[in-house]
């Protein structure tokens, strides 16, 4: 596939307009030059319509019919187009001449001449005609010429013409192109100073140096280069933060592996088997939140991936996952589900409101009651958990949402990532998440609004 090239497409529209501009003059330039030549001959030829009327009235010796030596004379001299005359009466009867030359139709034209076009044994003939008084006979007195000189000056006015065009042309052509390499070396010295830096070079380009019209590229350029750095400070961040958090367990681990090895008695080896597979339950669980964070950051719900669905659905299957732990717990997990349409990743959302439940079992002591509800309202879909747990300080509902952050009074088996996974689930389907008391003042309630589906 052939690059595209700036330079090359201006230079090729550059080429269609110069011909274009050609075409257009050239067909102008002979309109122009036409007229003037048309003009010129016309006058020539009328006149040579008069010089041979006043040569039949100069001689009265000799009639009209009998003037073909003299009338050859005058008109049979031209080198370049052959001439014809004729002279007829009024009634349309040759007095003179070349038969083939008929009077124009209506030969009662006004006094004064007319000037047409006519053909002569299939050649194309310019007409001098007008009305004279032939010693008291009323004629008409006609000469035509071919159109060779007419033809031959026209082309000389329009070859000088269409010489003019092309060397104008040609010098604005090598102007445009010196312009136009001179007005691309701002794109050039942007595109050596791109290249020159280091993939962690992030810095702003500065845009005070560039043309007016490349600035908004610049500008472009600058606020890409800003995301890029912000993403990649948050995946560094968020790669140490991972680290930090995996090593404990692992660390955790390898210590139980070390004190079962030492250790004789079985009950104690059944003891310590039971402490791995919940430790490695929660390592697990840490890897697949870390994975659904990364996930959620990078977009992955992606057009695909995105469809009509109903939050009250969800609500229902992840509802019926978590009821056994509820159970267990002695919590009653209830359900107000009515329809919520939107649009978005169905695996998604379901880790959205797992995270939601989950952290409501956790903190909600026994006997407690958890209500998750769906509905529409204003056009947006609507979802609603509400527990009636620990809760949450009003001066630390907006610090729940950040990575690893746990509130006053969490419990030990979190990592601090739940919150902030609903947080960016509800982000990239362009919903917003609050988090309220319940009017009782205990117990947390976290409320989540999205976008109707169209």
């Amino acid at each position: 596939m052939t690059q595209l090239s700036i330079r090359r497409l201006l230079f090729r529209w550059l080429a269609v307009l110069l011909l274009l501009a050609l075409v257009v003059a050239t067909l102008f330039g002979h309109a122009l030059a036409l007229r003037p030549v048309t003009a010129a001959y016309d006058w020539v030829l009328v006149d040579t319509a008069l010089s041979l009327t006043r040569l039949i009235n100069s001689r009265p010796d000799v009639k009209p019919e009998a003037l073909s030596n003299s009338a050859d004379m005058l008109l049979r001299t031209d080198q370049f187009d052959r001439i014809y005359y004729s002279v007829h009466d009024r009634n349309g009867r040759l007095i003179a001449g070349d038969a083939q030359l008929r009077p124009p139709d209506g030969a009662a034209f006004d006094a004064g001449e007319l000037l047409y076009d006519a053909r002569i044994d299939g050649e194309q003939v310019r007409v001098a005609a007008m009305r004279v008084n032939l010693r008291g006979i009323d004629a008409i007195v006609q000469v035509a010429e071919t159109g060779n000189k007419r033809g031959e000056l026209t082309r000389q006015i329009l070859t000088g013409m269409i010489a003019i065009e092309v060397m104008l042309i040609v010098s604005v052509g090598v102007l445009v192109m010196f312009g136009v390499g001179k007005g691309l070396e701002p794109l050039e010295h942007l595109r050596e100073e791109i290249g020159a830096r280091s993939h962690r070079d992030l810095r702003p380009i500065p845009p005070e140096h560039a043309p007016v019209e490349v600035r908004p590229l610049v500008l472009a350029l600058n606020e890409l280069l800003a995301r890029l750095d912000r993403t990649l400070q948050s995946q560094q961040q968020f790669v140490a933060n991972a680290a930090h958090q995996l090593r404990t367990p692992l660390a955790g681990l390898r210590m139980q592996v070390e004190y079962g090895l030492s250790q004789t008695d079985p009950a104690e080896h059944v003891r310590v088997l039971r402490e791995l597979g919940l430790s490695t339950e929660r390592a697990v669980r840490l890897a697949n939140q870390l994975l659904t964070l990364a996930r959620a950051e990078a977009g992955f719900a992606q057009a695909d991936s995105m469809r009509a669905i109903d939050l009250r659905s969800v609500a229902e299957e992840v509802a019926e996952s978590w009821m056994p732990a509820a159970i267990r717990k002695k919590i009653d997990l209830g359900l107000e589900l009515g329809a919520a349409p939107l649009r978005g990743d169905f695996f998604l959302l379901k880790e959205l409101l797992s995270n939601l439940i989950d952290n409501a079992v956790a903190y909600t002591p026994p006997g407690g009651r958890i209500t998750v509800s769906t509905a529409s309202a204003g056009g947006a879909a609507m979802l609603r958990v509400e527990d009636d747990g620990i809760g949450i300080p009003e001066a630390q509902r907006a610090l729940v949402f950040e990575r690893f952050y746990r509130a006053d009074g969490a419990s030990g088996e979190g990592c601090g990532l739940g919150l902030a996974i609903v947080r960016e689930i509800a982000h990239l389907h362009g919903g917003r998440v609050d988090i309220e008391a319940p009017a009782q003042g205990r117990g947390t309630i976290v409320s989540l609004e999205f976008p109707r589906v169209a």
